[in-house]
């Protein structure tokens, strides 16, 4: 049987796992919107070898956002099983004062979790979305590589640049938050120099 602070450990790295994931799709999308913004704005001679590396980023941003989703889901079971574990200990416990105490420090752990989670939720649901649409856009390229092609993607890359903004923003204090969840969450201890 593990002890609670381990699970309290595990959830904290999987926070930490989560964060480290976000701030991956957030370098993932940024080269992909680079790629395509290349491509389409100052297209080359030869179109196909930066379409070749709009495509490759957009595969990695599709890696990304589906590592991202196996880590919620990750996150999401261990700090079940946590607060699982925080309840029986509850129900174990002999003194009323000491109980109220974990009670309030269980519920405000609880909520600082489902805050940081519920917007990790949403920052996903925006991403799906984005990386569909880039992959249409993709598609559209893909059977008219050509200018008169790029042309008429212009304004679904105009669409992708600003819907990608929305989503950088949250990812950008997604990521900082499950850190610092995490961080709060962990059973170790950072110590910092005195000067």
């Amino acid at each position: 049987m593990s002890s609670g602070y381990n699970k309290s450990q595990m959830a904290a790295s999987s926070l930490q796992m989560a964060a480290a994931d976000a701030q991956l799709e957030s370098r993932a999308l940024d080269s992909t919107l680079a790629a395509l913004n290349d491509l389409v704005n100052k297209p080359p001679v030869d179109l196909r070898f930066q379409f070749q590396q709009f495509s490759n980023n957009l595969d990695q941003l599709i890696a990304a956002a589906r590592r991202n989703d196996v880590s919620a889901r990750r996150l999401g079971e261990r700090i079940g099983a946590y607060f699982e574990s925080w309840d029986k200990e509850l129900v174990g416990m002999n003194y009323e004062a000491i109980r109220t105490r974990s009670e309030a420090r269980k519920a405000e752990v609880t909520g600082q979790f489902d805050s940081v989670y519920g917007r990790y939720h949403e920052t996903q649901a925006a991403v799906r979305p984005l990386v569909d649409y880039l992959a249409d856009i993709r598609k559209a390229l893909k059977t008219d590589l050509t200018l008169n092609g790029l042309e008429a993607m212009k304004s679904a890359v105009t669409n992708a640049n600003a819907n990608a903004a929305k989503v950088q923003t949250a990812l950008a204090k997604l990521a900082p938050d499950l850190s610092a969840s995490g961080t709060q969450m962990s059973s170790v201890t950072v110590q910092t120099a005195q000067p």
